[in-house]
C-alpha cells in the first residue's frame, strides 16, 4: 500500500503489449531507484528488453517478463539480494496511478485490501493476490507467474514490503502479523525482520502474509468515501480497457474450489468446463510454463493449511482437496512438511 500523495489522476491505458503485462510504473521506480545508486539505464533498459519511449507514455504497460529480467539485472549489478524490499518501502502512491489512489482513500484497510483484489490485473497480469478468512485469521497469499526464479521472490519482496512497512504505517501497525516466505532461508535474512518489522520464516509452501483479521477494520486517515467511489470508476474504466484476461491457469485456478471435491479436478473434467480437448489443455498450461499437476498441488498444499488452521476436520479437508480417501491427504501432507496433518497442529504450525 503506497504512501499517499494528492492530485489523483484518471488516466486510461491504451493498448496493452501480447502477454502478461505489468504496470509501467513498477518498471521505472526500479530504473530510478537502480540509477540513484549509480547504475546504468539504459544498461538495464537494454538488458531487460525494455523500451525507453514506451516507458514515458504515461498509461504504458510493459512486459511483465521484462519487469522480471529488470528486477533480477538490478539486484544482481547491485549486489542487493533484499532489492525488493527497498523498493516495496519507497513505493509511492502515484506509482500505481489511480488504483493507488484508491487504496488510500478507501474507508479500512480491508476495503483497500479488497480493491487490490478486484482491481489487480491493473498492478500486474499474470500475478496474483488472495486473501482468505478463517478462525479470526486473515492470509494474504501471493501467486508469482511463470516456472520459479528469482523475481518471484523480489516480487514478493516489494508487494508485502508494501503492504506492512507502507500499508502498516497508515493504521498504526500491523501487530500479530507474519510473513511467510517460499524458498529456504537466504544469508540475509535478518534483514527481513529489520525492514518489515514482523516475524518472518521461511520454507513455506508459498508467500503469505497472515495477521489477526480484526486489522481489516483499521481506518484509514485519508479515506474519503465521495473520492473513493469516483476513483472506483475511474479504475473500472482502465480496468474494462485491458485485454480479456486468456491465461488458462488462471481459469484452472478459478475451477480448482468447485471441481476438487467433484472429481477431483482431473484433465479430462477441466477439458470439458474450459471446452477443450484435454491435450490443448495440457498445451496452452505448458506454454504458459505451468502444468495441471503443478496448479493442483499448489492449491492444496496451501488450501491444507488454510482448513488446519480453522480446525476443520481432517476428513473434510481430505474431502474439499479431492483425495479418494483420508489416507491419501495424510500422505500428501507429510511430503510437504515432514508431519502428519495431527501433528502439525498439535505442535502449532498454524498458530
Amino acid at each position: 500500500m503506497p504512501r499517499a500523495r494528492r492530485n489523483a489522476p484518471t488516466r486510461q491505458p491504451r493498448s496493452a503489449p501480447a502477454g502478461p503485462t505489468a504496470w509501467a510504473g513498477l518498471a521505472l521506480r526500479v530504473l530510478d531507484s537502480a540509477e540513484a545508486r549509480g547504475l546504468s539505464r539504459r544498461v538495464l533498459l537494454e538488458a531487460s528488453g525494455l523500451e525507453r519511449a514506451r516507458l514515458t507514455e504515461p498509461e504504458a504497460r510493459v512486459p511483465l517478463l521484462c519487469v522480471y529480467t529488470l528486477l533480477e539485472e538490478a539486484a544482481t549489478r547491485l549486489e542487493d539480494r533484499c532489492l525488493g524490499l527497498h523498493l516495496g518501502v519507497s513505493l509511492r502512491v502515484d506509482d500505481l496511478d489511480a488504483l493507488g489512489f484508491l487504496m488510500v482513500s478507501s474507508h479500512t484497510l480491508g476495503d483497500a485490501l479488497e480493491h487490490v483484489l478486484r482491481y489487480q490485473r491493473l498492478w500486474s497480469e499474470g500475478e496474483r493476490f488472495s486473501l482468505e478468512r478463517s478462525a479470526g485469521r486473515v492470509t494474504v497469499t501471493y501467486h508469482p507467474y511463470g516456472p520459479e526464479r528469482l523475481a518471484h521472490r523480489l516480487m514478493a519482496q516489494l508487494v508485502f514490503a508494501d503492504l506492512v512497512v507502507n500499508g502498516g504505517r497508515l493504521v498504526g501497525g500491523l501487530p500479530g502479523a507474519r510473513l511467510r516466505l517460499h524458498g529456504p532461508r537466504p544469508a540475509e535474512a535478518s534483514a527481513y525482520a529489520s525492514v518489515l518489522g514482523v516475524p518472518v520464516s521461511f520454507r513455506a509452501p508459498q508467500d503469505v502474509l497472515v495477521m489477526p483479521a480484526a486489522l481489516l477494520t483499521s481506518p484509514l486517515p485519508g479515506a474519503d468515501a465521495g473520492l473513493s467511489r469516483v476513483l472506483a470508476r475511474s479504475t473500472d474504466r482502465m480496468l474494462a480497457g485491458l485485454p480479456a484476461s486468456s491465461r488458462v491457469a488462471d481459469q484452472v485456478r478459478a475451477l480448482l474450489p468447485e471441481l476438487l471435491p467433484e472429481s477431483g479436478a482431473d484433465l479430462a473434467h477441466l477439458a470439458v468446463r474450459l471446452r477443450m480437448s484435454p491435450r490443448t489443455l495440457q498445451r496452452r498450461l505448458r506454454d504458459e510454463g505451468t502444468s495441471l499437476e503443478a496448479e493442483r498441488e499448489a492449491f492444496r498444499r496451501h488450501q491444507a493449511h488454510v482448513l488446519l488452521e480453522a480446525a476443520t476436520p481432517i476428513a473434510e479437508v481430505a474431502w474439499r482437496l479431492g483425495y479418494p480417501a483420508p489416507s491419501a491427504f495424510h500422505h500428501a501432507f507429510r511430503r510437504w512438511t515432514g508431519q502428519s496433518p495431527r501433528e502439525w497442529r498439535r505442535d502449532g504450525k498454524g498458530k
